[in-house]
């Protein structure tokens, strides 16, 4: 018997917005209605990153009432679930490495989908920008950062990865590169993704545009089905990264 249910991947606070037009209380409302709106996420399992401060977290405790969380104390890297659907039966958060003043995290997060009994695994990460350092530096990061989560997921046994990777091109040397090289899937790859075209990422170590959206990442591990998959649009100022959302069917080991 498989798990089936939906995932959702979030950046919180992005990089892109002024303090005089996109305070957090305004964001705020769009990412509940983003989340919970009737054209919403509706995910059972949310993975969030750059949850840095603590309005954002006390907004997502109204936003998501009662959920589990799994706080990352240092990477900012969360996972809230849905208590009804998913049992947490363990996790832990683990450096990645770097070349830049910034080390990055990934949080590692198992489960067992109440309905079905089935035991997952899902992983959340932010990897290096080229903010406050060179493109060069940044790109040495990730390498270095895509290849320890790579051992991680292995060692984990991780299903589901979900991040801001910062990376949009496929070389043995970056993130996705690497962990298609692991047996990741990506999954517009896996699955017709709605909306894909709207995920426009700036050039690293390029002037970010002002409108410019973020390039997200999910990749599915061997024993994942990605049933659908969009990219979600219904509040595109909430955040400079627009949401991702995967119904997956998780088979039992």
């Amino acid at each position: 018997m498989t798990a089936t249910f939906r995932l959702g991947f979030k950046n919180i606070l992005g990089s892109n917005w002024t303090r005089v037009h996109h305070r957090w209380p305004g964001r705020a409302r769009m990412l509940d209605r983003e989340m919970n709106g009737p054209d919403g996420m509706r995910a059972s399992v949310y993975f969030l990153v750059e949850v840095n401060q603590r309005p954002e977290r006390r907004s997502l405790a109204t936003i998501l009432p009662r959920w589990e969380v799994v706080r990352s104390p240092h990477g900012r890297n969360d996972v809230y679930t849905d208590p009804a659907v998913h049992r947490l039966i363990g996790s832990q958060e683990i450096e990645l490495g770097t070349r830049t003043r910034q080390q990055r995290y990934v949080t590692i997060a198992r489960y067992q989908h109440v309905d079905t009994g089935v035991v997952w695994t899902g992983a959340t990460t932010h990897l290096s920008s080229s903010v406050h350092t060179t493109a060069e530096k940044a790109a040495a990061s990730r390498q270095i950062q895509g290849a320890r989560l790579a051992e991680v997921c292995e060692e984990f046994s991780v299903d589901v990865i979900a991040g801001d990777i910062n990376n949009v091109a496929v070389r043995p040397d970056t993130p996705r590169g690497i962990l298609q090289a692991a047996g990741y899937v990506d999954w517009r790859s896996a699955t017709k993704v709605v909306d894909a075209d709207l995920q426009v990422h700036h050039r690293i170590g390029e002037p970010v545009p002002r409108t410019g959206k973020h390039l997200d990442a999910i990749y599915l591990g061997p024993r994942v089905t990605a049933l659908d998959g969009r990219v979600q649009a219904t509040e595109p100022d909430s955040s400079d990264h627009l949401g991702l959302v995967c119904t997956v069917s998780i088979a039992p080991r």
